[in-house]
């Protein structure tokens, strides 16, 4: 977390380049494109058997969304994602083939308020929060084994593909010369119940089982660029 905390502050220094904004022409209205990394795994609170383990799954996700700013400092806001995210379980017995890696892609489609704080005449902190829809492509109750070996499993039952989330985030943003916006923050996407239920089995035969919750939240690290409306309309000068 540190570490991504510092690439956004090094990022964000190196737009120094970027002024207030000239554009008399600017519109309410934005489009965006954003694009970054996710971390995903299994509930925090679930507890795993003795000599297994759960770690971060890493995804990425991209999407396109529409802003309208209610005024200089609060937009509202909408658009469609991509997100890849997952789980990995580890039965750290084994000396090979000692973990199941899940990938599962969705689509997201966000609905919230975005604030702005400007510390200077073209920064500015951001936070954001709202409420989302998510589907997960590809889900049925499966078997998952970690190879041919077979020497432990994973059964996903009660599948939930579609299902409401919240999120929060924060980052540092600010303003080009042309007016357009962009932004390096941290997303935390959380839903309000579980997409699925992990039955894992291990030991001899497979006699050994405990059960984990998958809930599909995740921590976004995530540039976006709002493209304002405003700019993709000829000056004055052209038809003159």
């Amino acid at each position: 977390m540190k570490k991504l905390l510092l690439s956004l502050i090094a990022l964000f220094t190196l737009t120094t380049v970027f002024g207030q904004s000239t554009n008399d022409r600017l519109k309410p209205w934005s489009l965006g494109v954003a694009g970054g990394i996710n971390f995903s795994k299994t509930y925090s609170n679930d507890t795993f058997a003795r000599n297994f383990s759960g770690r971060n799954k890493t995804g990425v996700n991209v999407g396109a969304l529409i802003s309208y700013d209610i005024n200089d400092n609060i937009s509202v806001s909408s658009g469609l994602g991509f997100i890849t995210k997952g789980y990995r379980i580890y039965n750290d017995t084994l000396k090979t083939n000692m973990k199941i890696t899940r990938n599962i892609p969705g689509i997201v489609v966000p609905l919230g308020l975005t604030f702005r704080q400007q510390f200077n005449a073209s920064r500015f902190i951001v936070e954001k929060m709202g409420v989302a829809v998510n589907y997960s492509f590809g889900h049925k109750e499966d078997t998952f084994y970690n190879g041919s070996n077979k020497k432990f499993r994973i059964v996903e039952t009660k599948v939930q593909p579609l299902y409401p989330l919240f999120y929060l985030g924060i980052g540092l943003g600010g303003n080009t010369a042309k007016g357009n916006r962009y932004e390096f923050g941290l997303t935390y996407q959380q839903p309000f119940g579980r997409e699925m239920e992990l039955s894992v089995s291990g030991g001899e035969f497979l006699n050994k089982n405990f059960l984990l919750n998958y809930r599909g939240g995740n921590l976004q690290a995530t540039f976006t660029y709002h493209f304002n409306f405003g700019n993709f309309e000829k000056s004055d000068e052209y038809f003159y």
